[in-house]
């Protein structure tokens, strides 16, 4: 097996689900799809090996790393998604990779369907609770809205380099702090490096509403990042 390709097993439907999904993405910010490889009775994705790992695992291990600039790179690439009427569905930095030449990709279209479906029980469900918008713990299908809530928590990620609510041990506790009290991540760190990320953490409170109607879009969110010029990617 070459050592430039990357393989992950997946199951069947959901294989053939998002392979049909990806194939069709072409994006600087997107995660290549190189095809299909079958092996002793599994299926497997192959796309191209990413050495430098999550984006987590990229900001860990690079202190001094413009963060502001991997965010405006994350909010491209889904609003690509948007722009061809297609929602994620699981937007966290472990879905999110660093190519070698130290740009986001975004990968993992499982979730992944067209706004078209969103009636759909496929729409529905499946997620990461702390990353999960609240209207989605009462079985509403996911949206370009559900989306920005998600890219807000990632925001949360890659300033505190850990999960949201960390001090919140389960996901009963965070649906109550989040859903019933209201409760939010802190806005801190608010720089690093001499770079400022008030207008960071702004664009992540305009993310976080309760309400979906009153978040963002992708494209706004874009927008703010980019009024800090000298941090446009």
């Amino acid at each position: 097996m070459p050592s430039s390709l990357r393989i992950s097993s997946v199951f069947s439907k959901r294989f053939e689900r998002e392979a049909n999904t990806w194939r069709h993405l072409e994006h600087p910010y997107i995660l290549k799809f190189l095809g299909t490889f079958r092996f002793a009775g599994h299926l497997y994705f192959v796309s191209p090996f990413i050495k430098n790992g999550t984006l987590l695992q990229y900001v860990k291990d690079r202190e001094n790393v413009n963060r502001v600039r991997l965010l405006c790179e994350t909010a491209v690439a889904i609003e690509y998604l948007h722009q061809k009427s297609m929602v994620h569905g699981d937007i966290k930095a472990s879905n999110l990779l660093i190519s070698d030449d130290d740009h986001v990709l975004l990968c993992d279209f499982g979730l992944t369907k067209p706004i078209c479906m969103q009636t759909s029980t496929a729409m529905k469900g499946s997620g990461t609770v702390r990353w999960q918008s609240p209207e989605l713990w009462d079985n509403e299908p996911k949206t370009f809205k559900s989306d920005v809530y998600a890219f807000s928590m990632t925001i949360v990620e890659l300033f505190t380099g850990g999960p949201p609510f960390p001090h919140l041990k389960t996901d009963s506790a965070v649906m109550m702090a989040v859903g019933f009290k209201g409760e939010r991540p802190e806005k801190s760190p608010v720089e690093c490096n001499g770079i400022s990320y008030e207008n960071a953490w702004k664009v992540a409170e305009g993310c976080w509403s309760k309400l979906p109607e009153e978040r963002m879009s992708m494209s706004e969110a874009l927008c703010s990042l980019r009024e800090d010029l000298f941090l446009v990617p």
